[in-house]
């Protein structure tokens, strides 16, 4: 497998394109839809799904010009974080945009009035079909929080729970502190110290470089 990793929006939001030559996985299509859609047309791409490791809105945004392109496109998301997309979890989304972040907020507006619902769900242990990505279930910095794990290549797409040199926020609507350290303690340490950490925002890591020294 390979990935392309683009920076995306306001919040340089990490957007994931895994591929094996012929089909591609979005993971996290933050912001741009349009030129997410644009870079897998050119490399003659066939998307097969959209999966989202959580539904903050810096992690969504993309989907509304995504899907206007690829309108067929499976949208795949936790249960517990589905509530965030949709008409609904869209206006919900942009109520807490103007309350945690109003100097973004009128400019998010008119791709949150357009988010789609997701089309179907994704739970602790299942495998993603064709890619071979097991989700791993890591509540904390939201109810339904996954990560991405492909064994075979050693990397964890982690979404906003862990990142280089710090974990991710878990004073927000529907956080969980307590949880958030199970999750990390029990979930994903326990990878190989060799696991490439790709998160949800700025640089890779390695589980190895997480852990706690003794």
């Amino acid at each position: 497998m390979f990935v392309q990793v683009l920076a995306v929006g306001p919040y340089r939001t990490n957007c994931y394109i895994l591929h094996d030559g012929m089909h591609a996985w979005i993971v996290d299509p933050g912001y741009d839809g349009r030129r997410l859609a644009s870079v897998v047309g050119q490399r003659g791409l066939t998307p097969v799904a959209v999966l989202l490791t959580h539904t903050h809105w810096d992690h969504v945004m993309g989907l509304p010009d995504l899907m206007t392109r690829y309108p067929q496109l499976p949208i795949l998301v936790h249960p517990l974080d589905a509530h965030l997309l949709g008409p609904e979890g869209g206006r919900l989304s942009l109520q807490y945009m103007r309350y945690l972040d109003p100097a973004h907020a009128d400019s998010c507006s008119a791709l949150l009035q357009r988010l789609p619902p997701a089309t179907g769900f994704l739970n602790d242990g299942d495998i993603v079909e064709g890619c071979n990505l097991r989700v791993i279930h890591t509540p904390g910095h939201t109810a339904g929080s996954i990560c991405f794990h492909l064994s075979s290549d050693s990397v964890l797409f982690s979404g906003d729970t862990l990142f280089a040199g710090a974990i991710g926020r878990t004073d927000l609507p529907g956080s969980q502190p307590e949880k958030m350290m199970h999750s990390i303690a029990d979930k994903l340490l326990c990878l190989e110290a060799s696991t490439k950490v790709l998160p949800g925002h700025g640089q890779s890591t390695t589980i190895g470089s997480c852990q706690a020294p003794n």
